[in-house]
């Protein structure tokens, strides 16, 4: 009865209205507008949030295949990724995922077009250096996430980008980093001198994953830009994705504080319960013996939400990472002693004493680059190139060594282009 009152009062309030609901909607949009001025800002902010929505979806499922995060929860999907099984279609946690990053990356190339399209009518030519940005990095994250990928664009189905295409989404990344470099300022400058050494870097490593190779695992590439980018940067820099309740929530966030469908390092009660499932436990500094500092502050930062639960930052890029850059470029060229020297002015940053002279250098940079890019998507392509393992893949579910995640069932079925 309260049900049927609700609704004869909700009835009664439109007849009251009359029968004209033709209205004007001041904030309703047609995508001709995008194209006035006065939007590019919004544009540009738009595919931003757009694409770190897209990047934490797949983030997850990233972090959950490395040593890094544990499933505990109920949902098999997570499992099948957790046990490293990466190349499943079906997965529907994958599947979940793959609109939003393909959104974001269609997101990012449309604001570019449009932005440049403004030529002198641009009102602020940093909007178009923050779609450079946006453009350059949703592609090196779909290059360290996926086996194979497809631009498409709105209906009309892309064509599948797989082997060395996927190695040369890097390039487009740099491509639009350089258009960018001319006309950035201010803290833009530095972002684009510092995705520049990382998609070097990335591009590099890629090679060493494709196909996998542990023997000769370290790349010297993104020194010298690391290098300057570190030269432009102030004390433990960070350029960092920021989420609210206003922009866009952390997704991944949401899956380990709000769901705890996974959790960070061993989780306890699963490990008591079930010895070998519970996760990676956190792995103790080299030289103090002790839990490692550095990731202890990422997680209990991570943990905290960023205000709310699922608002937790993302580090993009750093200058933690250039000196990890430019320690591994010494280390590929045989200098070990100026690798660690690099890692020791590192590990100055959180006044922890200094790998002494004589430390297997290989073994010091595996570390580094774990504790300090923590959460940041590095990991898997680490884990495979070093040859490391977490302690619940198993024979049954792992995939082959250098598996990323694959185009999803569907994308396989709207897109005619492809084929499973």
């Amino acid at each position: 009865m309260k049900n049927k009152t609700k609704l004869i009062s909700l009835l009664l309030g439109f007849s009251l209205i009359g029968c004209d609901l033709d209205v004007n909607n001041p904030n309703s949009l047609l995508e001709g507008d995008l194209s006035d001025p006065s939007a590019a800002a919004a544009l540009a902010n738009g595919a931003w949030n757009a694409t770190l929505r897209g990047v934490t979806y797949m983030m997850m499922p990233h972090a959950v295949a490395t040593d890094e995060s544990v499933w505990i929860g109920s949902r098999d999907a997570w499992y099948q990724i957790d046990k490293g099984g990466m190349t499943n279609v079906y997965n529907e946690f994958v599947d979940q995922a793959w609109p939003y990053i393909g959104e974001g990356r269609w997101m990012a190339d449309k604001a570019i077009g449009i932005l440049e399209g403004l030529g002198a009518d641009l009102p602020n030519d940093q909007d178009l250096v923050l779609a450079y940005l946006t453009g350059a990095m949703v592609r090196v994250y779909i290059a360290d996430m996926f086996e194979e990928f497809v631009y498409s664009d709105k209906t009309e189905a892309g064509m599948k980008i797989e082997n060395a295409g996927m190695s040369a989404l890097y390039d487009e990344a740099l491509a639009l980093l350089a258009k960018a470099a001319p006309i950035a300022t201010g803290d833009n400058s530095v972002k684009v001198l510092s995705l520049v050494a990382r998609t070097r870097h990335a591009k590099a490593v890629w090679g060493k994953v494709n196909p996998v190779n542990t023997a000769s695992p370290y790349v010297s590439a993104g020194a010298s830009e690391a290098a300057a980018a570190a030269a432009l940067m102030g004390a433990d820099w960070k350029w960092r994705m920021n989420f609210s309740s206003s922009t866009v929530s952390n997704y991944m966030a949401n899956q380990i504080n709000d769901r705890q469908e996974m959790d960070l390092f061993q989780n306890a009660l699963v490990e008591t319960a079930t010895p070998g499932a519970g996760g990676d436990p956190q792995p103790n500094d080299p030289v103090t013996g002790l839990p490692d500092s550095r990731m202890t502050a990422s997680a209990t930062e991570f943990r905290a939400g960023g205000g709310g639960t699922s608002w937790s930052p993302v580090t993009i890029t750093s200058l933690r990472e250039m000196h990890l850059i430019i320690a591994e470029s010494k280390k590929a060229s045989g200098d070990d002693a100026g690798c660690l020297t690099e890692l020791n002015a590192l590990r100055a940053f959180d006044s922890l004493d200094p790998y002494p002279s004589g430390t297997d250098a290989g073994t010091a940079l595996q570390h580094e680059r774990r504790a300090n890019l923590f959460l940041q998507s590095r990991r898997l392509s680490d884990m495979y190139r070093f040859n490391l393992t977490s302690t619940v893949w198993d024979a049954v579910e792992k995939s082959a060594a250098g598996s990323y995640f694959p185009i999803t069932i569907s994308e396989i079925r709207a897109n005619p282009n492809i084929n499973q």
